[in-house]
């Protein structure tokens, strides 16, 4: 539980130093509000989710120094062979929105997560706004996973640090 809190509080901490750092997509000039809105809506996905959050440097390690994980997008696969995907990357699509979320998308990630329910699992979509991976975690955490990680920068982040996605 200590863990969740320091993640929770360094999430918060970087989008308030982002927002500092004048990055596009902040103002001084009052367009705050929206980051400050989508900020805590992020922090309130991860309590209620019940998974852990890994940043893209740490998610980059993992995969440099051979870390045994599943990565899921949680992208329609039209999209992952249009954009391409994190290295080793497999496809388990959630919809964009819990009202949409039935049973078979549950049962085919699941499938796709596979039985070991002691491994580190990692979800993504597009981008931190993206409820997909959302909704990918918390249903792997519903079903007793217990290492279930969302990297929320997502594709949009691989990218903008240079990174490549595989097609």
């Amino acid at each position: 539980m200590k863990l969740f809190y320091v993640l929770t509080v360094t999430a918060i901490m970087s989008l308030a130093f982002a927002g500092c750092a004048s990055i596009p997509g902040t103002s001084s000039k009052g367009l705050e509000i929206p980051i400050e809105k989508a900020a805590f809506k992020f922090v309130s996905d991860v309590k209620e989710g019940g998974y852990k959050i890994v940043g893209t440097d740490e998610l980059k390690k993992w995969i440099d120094e051979g870390k045994k994980l599943t990565i899921i997008s949680t992208l329609p696969a039209n999209e992952d062979k249009e954009i391409g995907i994190l290295p080793g990357a497999i496809n388990g699509v959630m919809p964009k929105s819990e009202k949409e979320l039935t049973q078979n998308d549950k049962d085919n990630l699941l499938k796709v997560a596979g039985n070991d329910k002691e491994k580190v699992i990692v979800v993504y979509c597009g981008f931190v706004a993206c409820r997909r991976s959302h909704q990918g975690a918390k249903v792997l955490v519903e079903n007793g996973f217990q290492n279930v990680y969302r990297y929320p920068g997502g594709t949009t982040a691989w990218q903008e640090v240079g990174l490549p996605l595989t097609k």
